[in-house]
């Protein structure tokens, strides 16, 4: 027995449907086929490959910019992790030769693996500064701070300037006026390392 393919069917199918259709019908359908294919390949092809072409510039920026972020942080931890090992007696000088940064009211005393900073009318930003330098340089770490805001300008006076030139003084403390400089007071207590 010979039967016809599914190929066959569905084509002489097709010519019955095609030879039932109106001379305008026929027209129609001639044109509208191919505009029908074509809009299905530009929807499904074209226009995505077109999108992605234009905004691969902008998102190659952006990585770009994330990759040079990761770099840094990476070279950072690397530098951390290989940070400089010292002696606890260079870390103590380190910290007692930087103290004069942070004003005449301030000390430092040490007593076994830890140092304690006193301060008295220290400008808040050299407090910073200072904290950060001695976790990188003396690989002190802060472990406990006691600080509160201190309203005597005065106390933060350079050696050797009196209180009548206070004016004169304060605006040579800081780039910002000491007026207008947040001043602490009170402890900070450092481990050694």
């Amino acid at each position: 027995m010979n039967t016809p393919s599914t190929w066959q069917q569905l084509r002489s199918a097709w010519h019955q449907a095609w030879g039932q259709r109106s001379p305008r019908e026929k027209g129609l359908l001639g044109v509208g086929a191919p505009v029908f294919v074509l809009a299905g390949l530009w929807g499904l092809a074209l226009a995505p490959a077109l999108r992605t072409w234009q905004e691969a510039p902008a998102q190659q920026a952006r990585l770009d910019t994330q990759t040079q972020t990761m770099q840094r942080l990476q070279a950072q931890a690397k530098s951390l992790q290989k940070s400089t090992l010292i002696s606890r007696n260079e870390s103590v000088q380190w910290l007692e030769k930087s103290t004069s940064e942070l004003g005449a009211g301030a000390k430092i005393s040490v007593q076994g693996d830890r140092a304690t900073l006193s301060l008295d009318a220290a400008p808040a930003e050299a407090v910073a500064r200072w904290l950060s330098l001695a976790r990188e340089r003396a690989l002190a770490l802060p472990i406990q701070a006691q600080l509160q805001h201190s309203r005597d300008a005065a106390a933060a006076l350079p050696k050797g300037k009196s209180k009548t030139d206070n004016n004169t003084a304060i605006n040579t403390i800081t780039p910002n006026t000491a007026q207008n400089a947040v001043l602490l007071r009170g402890t900070v207590v450092l481990r050694l390392p």
